[in-house]
C-alpha cells in the first residue's frame, strides 16, 4: 500500500530524537489559503471547540495511556493490511457500513505509540515547531507515502488544541498538537485522497495519528478530521 506505518526501530529513535525541546516557540495558527481549502476535506484543524456527536464511541488505547473517540462507521480493526497490530504499540480504524449500504469506502485512521526516555518530546501544553521539527515532519511525509510525486497539494504544517478537559485536579486542561497535512494522488484512479498526520507529544510519549480518506466521501467522513480534538492523555 502506499502508506507504510512508522515502527520502533533505529529509523524511528532518529526521527524521533529530532522532536527533543530544542526550544518553545509560541505557535500562531496561520491563514490558510484557497488551495488548502479544496472541496470540503482538505482543511486544517482550527482551534475552536469540536462540538462531539452524541454517537461517538470513545476508545482507550495502548494500555489505557491514551484515548479518543471515533463516529460510528469506523470500527477499530486487529489488522494492519495482513499484519496483526501490537496493541501496545498502536491501532487502525477502518470504515464500517453502519447502512447495510454494502459499499466500501476508503478511510483510515492509524495510531502509532512511542515511549522512549523522560524529556524527550514537549510537554503535552507547548508547542515545539521550528525549523528543525519543520524537516522532521517532512521528513515525515517521505516515511508515509513512497512517491512523493504522488502529492498535489502540501505538506503544509500547523499546530492547534484538542477540546478542553478537566483534569484529576478539576483543572481545565487541553493538548497542543502539530498538524501535518497534504493531499495525493489515488493509485486506484479514484479521486484525491487528503491525508493529516498528527503529533501528540507528552515528555516520554509520542502518539502518532494518519487520517486519510478519499475527497469525493467527505461528505460521509466529513468530521473525521475533527477527531483529534477528542483526544486525551490519561
Amino acid at each position: 500500500g502506499i502508506l507504510k506505518r512508522t515502527l520502533i526501530n533505529s529509523d524511528f529513535y532518529r526521527t524521533a530524537i529530532i522532536f527533543i525541546l530544542f526550544s518553545m516557540f509560541g505557535c500562531k495558527e496561520r491563514i490558510p489559503s484557497e488551495i488548502e481549502f479544496y472541496g470540503n476535506t482538505f482543511i486544517n484543524i482550527r482551534s475552536g471547540k469540536f462540538d462531539v456527536p452524541a454517537d461517538w464511541v470513545r476508545y482507550s488505547l495502548m494500555d489505557s495511556a491514551c484515548s479518543i473517540m471515533m463516529p460510528p462507521n469506523m470500527k477499530e480493526t486487529p489488522l494492519d493490511g495482513i499484519n496483526v497490530i501490537n496493541k501496545k504499540r498502536g491501532t487502525n480504524f477502518a470504515f464500517r457500513d453502519t447502512t447495510n449500504s454494502q459499499k466500501h469506502y476508503y478511510s483510515r485512521v492509524a495510531i502509532d505509540y512511542f515511549e522512549v526516555n523522560q524529556g524527550t518530546f514537549a510537554k503535552p501544553d507547548e508547542y515545539v515547531l521550528n525549523s528543525d521539527m519543520y524537516f522532521a515532519l517532512d521528513k515525515m511525509v517521505d516515511e508515509e507515502i513512497q512517491d512523493r510525486n504522488l502529492i498535489l497539494n502540501g505538506p503544509f504544517m500547523d499546530c492547534s488544541t484538542t477540546n478542553q478537559i478537566f483534569d484529576k485536579n478539576n483543572k481545565l486542561i487541553r493538548t497542543h498538537f502539530l498538524d501535518t497535512y497534504y493531499r495525493r494522488k489515488s493509485v486506484t484512479g479514484d479521486s484525491p485522497v487528503s491525508v493529516h498526520i498528527y503529533i501528540m507529544q507528552n515528555d516520554d510519549k509520542m502518539v502518532k495519528i494518519m487520517v486519510a480518506y478519499h475527497d469525493k466521501d467527505s461528505l460521509i467522513f466529513k468530521d473525521l478530521f475533527q477527531s483529534v480534538k477528542t483526544f486525551e492523555w490519561n
